[in-house]
Parts: structure tokens; sequence; C-alpha cells
């Protein structure tokens, strides 16, 4: 199930606003946001590195990382983390004041999957499908 505009840019401010994607490569990846009541923690977000599809790509970075070691955020199934992706870039344009986030270090990783699915305002690829 995919996110509401209204969830996808409350998880985007959230991510916008965590002090520890300072100067670090961001990567957004498929898998389960957990359900938080009320307003999000720090705590809870920093959690998300422990659910299964971001604890995955965290154990492929390599270890001699330590300095350079990639924030992995879980932002539901495909469609929702290249939603993120834009809405993250949209929203630190708008506010580069209350945003932690580098736009260069910012990635997105998504599985390909059997149906294809375009992909709006990107010149590099216009849909999930390897060409």
């Amino acid at each position: 199930m995919s996110l509401s505009s209204e969830q996808l840019e409350q998880h985007c401010k959230t991510i916008l606003q965590s002090r520890r994607i300072r100067n670090k490569i961001v990567v957004l990846c498929e898998g389960d946001i957990p359900k938080i009541q009320g307003r999000p923690s720090p705590q809870s977000y920093g959690r998300m590195e422990e659910m299964p599809d971001a604890n995955f790509y965290k154990a492929c970075v390599p270890k001699g990382w330590t300095q350079y070691r990639p924030q992995f955020f879980n932002c539901g199934d495909r469609k929702d983390v290249i939603d993120s992706y834009f809405s993250l870039l949209d929203l630190h344009n708008q506010n580069k004041d209350n945003s932690y986030l580098n736009p260069d270090k910012l990635f997105a990783v998504v599985d390909l999957d059997l149906q294809v699915q375009a992909i709006d305002n990107y010149s590099i690829f216009q849909s999930s499908e390897v060409q």
C-alpha cells in the first residue's frame, strides 16, 4: 500500500530534519516503515537501519567505510521510494535552512520487479526497466 501525500510529506520532512544525515550519503530503499504513534522520534528513524531491507544494504557497505557509512531509510514500496526521492529534493529546495540533506549524496535503490514503472522527472532513466 502506497503512502498518502500527507504521510509521504511527513516521512520526508522527518528524514530532512534528522541530524544523522548531515554530510552523509542517504540511501532510500524499499521496506516497511514502522508504525509510529504521534510524532516520529530520531531514535525511531535510527532503528530503521535494523529492519530487513535497510539492514541488508547496510551489511553490503565495505567495513573500511567507517567515516563514509551511508544512512539507510525504508520508504515503503517501489513507488514510495521513487516518490520519496523526488519529494526530498523538492522539500530541500523549498527550505534549505531546515534540511541536513546534501542532494548530491541522495540515492534510491529499488528492486527490479516484473512490472515496469515509469519514472517522471529523471533524465537518465525513464522507467524501472534496465535497457
